[in-house]
């Protein structure tokens, strides 16, 4: 039964870096994340079910799992460019789908493989009490969640994920023939050996041959940079965050920016975001009481620091936090806080553009204090999806700010403060009695963005009607999206949005009808679908709580193992407490679903509550270890429900163990694709409470 830790572990930091690499290199954005990893589980079910050929069952499990995983970390890396597709660009829906199971799916295939045969082995060589089945389940979150927490506390910087090639080592104490554990320890060791030395030669690929000259690991996703055809560019976790030719943006954006400030007084000054190319030596042209350069991630600021002049870099605080946190905690006031961020292309980024940080902003700000960012747009031509995008974001600014400045240019400038109006001439004068030193940007550049047709005619183009982006309504997040697909697959078609809605709800009831209908069918269809249930629900409001991770945290990608140890610690736990219970099957049943609705209803009358509260994350945890805890009580009373509905002693485990990934990676789908996306987090978990009201009073009735 010990066997089932290691395979855990395996498992766990597997599935943890085959899905961090995924999403930054391929997804782009956490609602793939939530699909890829209900690939994950599916292709788990899959392995667990499927008879391989006897050739590959003799294999010895621990090759199979490193050889596995170093074939789909390659792959993900060469994938794009396998297929014609430049690192940055968007993916097509359909192409993701089938590059995650590509790519994704080989590994957990080979997990789940695993699992079924350690349990056929054990099963095998002993008796098989009841209470048996559930405890595989215990034993593998065990491991999980030391993998977990493991990789939080000790792997999360990695820079090299194929070095991961060398943990099924830990499976071969299992092999008991000495010369059998020698050859696939060797062989495991030159499978490592030779995908580590390839990984910058496929990183090359990955980027078109460009010239890689920094490849560094940190908890919130690779920093890459490269050189081709003269242009550096650099890559944090997926997103480009600056190019050496940035200047003329640089300068376009600090100085029209700060005009908006009177010209005659030192300021304080707050600058979010990475300052890599130039914009501390811009800023530095005006008068400064104060310079503070807040970014979250720790490695981009120890590039930055080296950056500036010496005399210039001791003049400026360089912070390291979520900025988020920090305008939470902060008392200082402003002057100007200027934000250079990528758009909003992941639920990370999209909450430096919601209502809900922009409250935040205003709060540091000095009463005649501005506020300045710039976001994607055309400055001519608005097309329908820009058009959505820019109301979006705008619209979310409006219900903060009283007054902003529109403007346009491929990259729309705002200027937003609570004092008076923001009078263009005001602008002009202040950058001339400034007369900051500029090598492309003049007064005359300055004239020309301000001028009056163009601005009135981006201000008509805004629909008004176009939900305000927030934490809890990403809508920014959504639009963008559509606006990233529509800008490589010009011919792609847009679902109209509020009768994709409308659809999902009723096909929604329609659902909760069905499954009523199905389950009088007969009683052992009866117990599939608890099973599938309990895996659909329980994977489904662990997709909500990653999804809210990352919008009240932001650190989803670093600490997304320890969420997962903590379900898994759950999971044990409600396994080994259920087992200590003899009590009627169907009124547990019924109690437990019961159970998931109040902690379901707990967690939606108390979103913003918690996206407010500075114990956010110590929530999720203990949301994570809640839904872990419910899970896992479930799956001795489901193994008691298929004794007494004459399944076979040797297929209860796999029936629970695949029927449970069926539910879950369903659920991974219906919340990735259609409920989070669509409906919001609020009625996502309403959704989740409906269907739990239907199977409690379904058992109930049993």
């Amino acid at each position: 039964m010990i066997i089932f830790i290691p395979l855990g572990i395996i498992a766990s930091i597997f599935q943890l870096v085959i899905l961090r690499e995924f999403s930054f290199s391929i997804a782009k954005h956490e609602l793939v994340l939530v699909v890829a990893a209900g690939l994950w589980i599916i292709s788990c079910s899959l392995g667990s079910i499927i008879k391989l050929s006897k050739k590959l069952r003799d294999l010895e499990l621990p090759i199979l799992a490193s050889l596995s995983f170093s074939f789909s970390i390659c792959l993900i890396h060469l994938a794009k460019s396998l297929i014609g597709l430049k690192y940055y660009e968007a993916t097509n829906p359909g192409v993701l789908v089938c590059l995650s199971l590509l790519l994704i799916g080989p590994t957990a295939f080979i997990m789940g493989f695993a699992f079924r045969q350690l349990v056929q082995k054990y099963i095998a060589g002993n008796s098989s009490p009841g209470n048996i089945y559930a405890k595989f389940f215990a034993f593998e979150a065990m491991g999980f969640f030391t993998g977990g927490v493991a990789f939080t506390l000790f792997f999360k910087d990695y820079a090299n994920p194929l070095t991961f090639s060398l943990l099924p080592l830990i499976l071969l104490p299992d092999i008991k023939k000495p010369f059998k554990l020698a050859l696939s320890a060797a062989l495991i060791i030159i499978i490592t050996a030779i995908s580590v030395i390839s990984f910058n030669f496929i990183i090359e690929k990955e980027f078109d041959n460009a010239n890689i000259l920094m490849n560094l690991g940190s908890r919130y996703g690779p920093v890459i940079a490269v050189r081709k055809a003269g242009l550096t560019s650099l890559f944090s976790g997926g997103s480009l965050l600056a190019t050496s030719e940035d200047r003329l943006a640089n300068e376009e954006f600090i100085h029209m920016s700060l005009s908006a400030t009177d010209p005659s007084t030192d300021k304080d000054i707050l600058f979010i975001g990475a300052a890599i190319s130039g914009q501390i030596e811009e800023i530095a042209k005006y008068k400064l009481s104060s310079l503070d350069c807040l970014q979250i991630n720790p490695l981009i600021w120890k590039l930055t620091q080296n950056l500036p002049p010496g005399e210039l870099r001791n003049k400026i605080n360089f912070i390291t936090s979520d900025p988020r946190v920090y305008l939470k905690k902060t008392n200082k006031q402003y002057d100007a806080i200027l934000m250079n961020m990528p758009p909003p292309s992941n639920l990370s980024l999209n909450r430096y553009f919601t209502e809900d940080f922009f409250k935040l902003i205003a709060g540091c700000l000095k009463p005649k204090g501005i506020f300045s960012f710039f976001i994607p747009s055309k400055r001519e031509i608005l097309s329908p999806r820009f058009i959505k995008f820019n109301s979006s974001i705008i619209n979310a600014l409006d219900r903060v700010f009283t007054n902003r400045l529109i403007i346009p240019s491929d990259s729309m400038i705002l200027i937003a403060s609570n004092r008076g109006k923001i009078e263009d001439q005001y602008l002009l004068e202040n950058f001339a009695k400034t007369k900051p030193k500029t090598q492309l940007f003049t007064i005359y550049h300055f004239k020309d963005y301000l001028a009056p047709p163009m601005r009135s005619y981006t201000e008509n183009m805004l629909d008004r009607k176009i939900t305000p982006n927030s934490d809890l309504n990403p809508s920014g997040f959504l639009n963008y999206l559509i606006l990233e697909q529509t800008k490589f697959y010009p011919n792609l078609k847009i679902i109209n949005l509020k009768k994709m809605q409308l659809a999902i709800i009723i096909s929604l009831l329609l659902s909760g009808l069905l499954i009523i209908m199905i389950s009088c069918l007969s009683r052992k269809i009866s117990c599939l679908l608890n099973i599938g249930t309990i895996g659909f629900t329980s994977i489904s409001l662990s997709s909500i709580i990653f999804v809210l991770f990352q919008l009240f945290c932001a650190t989803l990608f670093w600490k997304l193992g320890l969420l997962i140890a903590l379900f898994m610690a759950g999971v044990s736990i409600g396994i080994f407490f259920m087992n200590t219970i003899k009590a009627d099957r169907a009124n547990l049943l019924c109690g437990l679903y019961l159970c998931w609705m109040i902690a379901i209803f707990i967690l939606f009358s108390n979103l913003k509550t918690i996206g407010r509260s500075d114990y956010a994350e110590f929530i999720f945890y203990s949301l994570a270890l809640l839904c872990g805890f419910l899970t896992g009580s479930s799956y001795p009373l489901l193994a008691r429900e298929l004794l007494r509905n004459k399944f076979q002693n040797q297929e209860i485990v796999i029936t629970i163990y695949s029927t449970d990934l069926i539910g879950a990676f369903l659920g991974t789908l219906a919340c990735g694709i259609l409920l989070i996306p669509f409906l919001g987090i609020s009625y996502s978990l309403l959704t989740l409470i409906f269907l739990n009201a239907i199977f409690a009073l379904k058992n109930l009735r049993n």
